[in-house]
């Protein structure tokens, strides 16, 4: 037999209760195992059982909430405490004392390895010769996107 739910049990319990109340009310005492007992007793007992599993119910479905309501507050609140996170430490990057006290601690800064800068110089010289910077002789006017046909020509400065 598989795992029973804790509504499974709660019927079972109160179905066993119906079943004293009806076929067992009119015995005096029960005798089973080395207990004897009044049927009142055993129903007592049941509905203990009865009771302490609807509290866990309750419990349970107000613990639900209560997760749910955490979840919700932390979601709606999350950028504005992340924000002030990072105001602080850039506050007092320079004490982490002060740091301390909100439980933050200085942040590490990253080391790069030669390798890694070197890969990144490779990375930008690369970039830089298949983009072929123009030269200013080359450079297109600001605010053109083609070559004119004819380009006017520039008036000549007057020289003093």
């Amino acid at each position: 037999m598989g795992t029973t739910t804790r509504a499974e049990r709660l019927a079972s319990d109160q179905s066993m209760i119906d079943g004293i109340q009806k076929l067992f009310a009119q015995n005096a005492t029960l005798t089973f195992g080395s207990q004897t007992m009044t049927p009142a007793a055993l129903v007592a007992v049941f509905q203990n059982r009865i009771t302490a599993g609807k509290a866990a119910q309750t419990a349970d479905t107000a613990r639900t909430a209560a997760v749910k309501a955490d979840v919700d507050v932390r979601a709606t609140t999350g950028k504005t405490v992340n924000a002030f996170r990072r105001f602080v430490v850039a506050t007092f990057s320079e004490s982490p004392d002060t740091l301390a006290t909100f439980s933050l601690k200085v942040p590490k800064t990253p080391k790069t390895t030669v390798e890694v800068k070197a890969q990144a110089q490779t990375k930008s010289k690369a970039t830089r010769a298949a983009r072929k910077p123009a030269t200013p002789a080359t450079a297109p006017e600001a605010g053109t996107t083609s070559t004119p046909a004819a380009a006017p020509a520039a008036p000549a400065k007057p020289t003093a």
